[in-house]
């Protein structure tokens, strides 16, 4: 399938004709299990990925936190994938206090091989029915043998929170966390409340906060960024009471400072947004809301854009069959064969109630 913005950026998506139910990849229903957040991905080498994906209860109707983290690997640019295999900090976390769960959000690999993942620390589960709330500081794990073997894990920052996106650009790492317990809600809804810019200029051994940056806070959630051709970097982030516009802000220095939020238009909606630059252009893709007309919300959705910020009509990847899903990642595949970047995106889709499997597609 071949889907434009526009003639000058064009690309296929695998598999072809959608919406259809991609590939699946992590079978939960099997084990009446489910999936939601902690879709970290990472290339660690030419074609060698790291598919993390959650392993959690039916609890909340399968929209819960209650479990631990998993992955798959592939050293052939994802036409096989290992079986799976237990993190084992998320599980011995687990295990030793139920009320506490870590899902892994987002990795990184730096220069020197070394992989950074992003956690998610839940602090008591049971407290909100067993979701993901309230929140912890954030952690994060470092490995130098290719996920084989992970250091201990040390905090994130120094205020309870959840990081939203990551990037590495230039040999720096570029964290955006959302900075709210989440005791009352997930999203922003105090003064204090706030999106702060971490960066990390060791290899990912200590962090600082660069900059807060300028939202409007109340009801605002998840989180997203870019760097836009030429130094421009954007972040994105998600209005509750306006699913069809994203706020952006854009800073020209790498986060020191900002400019005014602006926002931009998403004709079929957008929950959950994850950015990706992917060959001329750029892609973002998320579930289609949660709020407005039976058949609008809850679907699986992709856009594309030339330069970031405008934005095609949009088309559905999956459509929602039955609960809440579409939380997703995504991860730029080098061929090693000498063939087309392609780039994994990941994704829970419900199957029964809220209780989600785990499906890739991709895009070359």
């Amino acid at each position: 399938m071949k889907t434009n913005n526009n003639s000058e950026y064009a690309f296929s998506i695998e598999p072809a004709n959608p919406p259809n139910d991609g590939i699946l990849f992590v079978d939960h229903s099997k084990a009446g299990r489910s999936g939601h957040l902690g879709h970290a991905l990472v290339e660690y080498a030419p074609g060698h990925i790291l598919a993390f994906y959650p392993n959690c209860s039916d609890a909340n109707n399968g929209h819960t936190g209650d479990g631990w983290m998993e992955h798959r690997r592939s050293t052939d640019a994802g036409r096989s994938w290992s079986e799976p295999a237990v993190l084992e900090y998320s599980k011995r976390v687990y295990d030793s206090d139920q009320g506490r769960s870590v899902m892994c959000e987002k990795a990184i690999c730096t220069n020197d091989g070394n992989i950074v993942l992003f956690n998610l620390e839940c602090a008591n589960i049971a407290e909100k029915n067993f979701t993901w709330q309230p929140l912890a500081v954030p952690t994060f794990l470092r490995s130098s043998n290719r996920g084989s073997i992970w250091d201990d894990a040390k905090p994130m920052g120094d205020e309870p929170g959840r990081i939203w996106d990551v990037l590495y650009h230039q040999g720096t790492i570029y964290v955006l966390e959302l900075c709210n317990d989440s005791s009352i809600a997930w999203y922003g809804n105090l003064p204090e409340h706030h999106y702060s810019l971490y960066v990390s200029e060791d290899d990912g051994r200590t962090f600082t906060r660069r900059s807060t940056l300028p939202f409007d806070i109340m009801q605002r959630g998840y989180g997203a960024l870019a760097f836009l051709p030429g130094t421009g970097l954007i972040a994105y982030v998600y209005n509750q009471a306006d699913e069809k516009h994203l706020d952006y802000v854009i800073s020209g220095d790498a986060g020191h400072t900002w400019n005014d939020p602006q926002t931009a238009f998403f004709a079929k909606q957008i929950r959950n947004p994850q950015m990706a630059h992917f060959k001329d252009g750029f892609v973002m893709h998320g579930r289609s809301g949660s709020k407005g007309k039976e058949d609008i919300r809850g679907h699986f959705v992709l856009y594309a854009s030339t330069d970031g910020i405008h934005w095609d009509e949009g088309r559905y990847l999956q459509m929602r069959t039955a609960g809440a899903g579409a939380y997703s990642n995504n991860v730029l595949v080098h061929n090693p064969d000498g063939l087309s970047d392609r780039l994994l995106i990941q994704a829970s889709h419900a199957y029964e109630k809220n209780m989600t499997n785990i499906h890739h597609w991709w895009l070359s």
